[in-house]
C-alpha cells in the first residue's frame, strides 16, 4: 500500500469514528467509561504498576477523571502527557494529587497548570493508558494523525504495557498500519478485554 493510500484509509476511519463518538449519549459514555475503567483496575498489569501514564480524556474519549482519582487512592504515582508543539512530542508530568488544576493546552488537551508541572523521564513509567480513535485485535492503533503517542511509545521499553481504553465501536477487524505505528498490548472496551500480540 502506498503512503498516500494509507493516509486516505486512516483519514476515512478517523472521520467515521469521530462521527460515532460525537453521536454517543453523554450519560451512556459516562456509564460505559466507569465500566471500562473498572476492568482496567482489575488487571494484573495495573495492580503491579507503580508509575502510570494516563491520558486526560477529551471530545468523547473514554473518560479518565475517575481513573486518576482511583489510581491515587490505590497509592499509584500518576502522570499525564503534556504536548510540546515545538518539538512535536509528548512530555511526561507527574501529578501532585487528584485535586490538581488543569488548563487547556494544544489540540484541546488538558494539562496541569504551570505551577503543577513536574516533568519526569519517560523511562520511569511502567504502564501507559493509551488513547486512540480506532484499534484492531492485533493491537493496531490509529490516533489523531500527529504521531505524538507513537513517538512517545517508541521511547519506552517493550516491557512497558500499553493498554488502550475504547468503546466497542472503535474496534475494527483491521486498521492500516505503517512502520512508525506502535501497537498496544491490550484494548479494553465495555464488552471485552483483548490481549493483543503487539510489541
Amino acid at each position: 500500500m502506498t503512503a498516500e493510500a494509507l493516509f486516505r484509509q486512516k483519514a476515512t476511519i478517523r472521520k467515521e469514528i469521530l462521527k460515532k463518538r460525537a453521536s454517543q449519549d453523554p450519560k451512556t459514555r459516562a456509564t460505559l467509561s466507569v465500566s471500562i475503567v473498572g476492568t482496567l483496575l482489575s488487571l494484573t498489569e495495573f495492580k503491579k504498576a507503580n508509575t502510570i501514564l494516563i491520558y486526560l480524556s477529551k471530545d468523547g474519549e473514554v473518560e479518565t477523571d475517575h481513573l486518576l482519582v482511583r489510581a491515587f487512592e490505590l497509592g499509584k504515582r500518576v502522570c499525564v502527557p503534556v504536548v510540546d508543539r515545538k518539538k512535536e512530542e509528548l512530555h511526561v508530568s507527574e501529578l501532585p494529587g487528584p485535586e490538581v488544576e488543569f488548563r487547556l493546552g494544544p489540540f484541546g488537551i488538558r494539562e496541569p497548570a504551570k505551577e503543577h508541572l513536574n516533568f519526569i523521564s519517560p523511562d520511569q513509567v511502567d504502564l501507559v493508558v493509551t488513547p486512540g480513535l480506532a484499534f484492531d485485535r492485533q493491537g493496531g492503533r490509529i490516533g489523531y494523525g500527529k504521531g505524538y503517542y507513537d513517538r512517545l511509545l517508541s521511547r519506552l521499553g517493550v516491557q512497558v504495557p500499553r493498554i488502550a481504553l475504547a468503546f466497542d465501536f472503535q474496534v475494527l477487524d483491521a486498521v492500516p498500519q505503517d512502520e512508525s505505528d506502535i501497537r498496544v498490548n491490550a484494548v479494553i472496551t465495555e464488552k471485552t478485554t483483548m490481549n493483543c500480540s503487539g510489541n
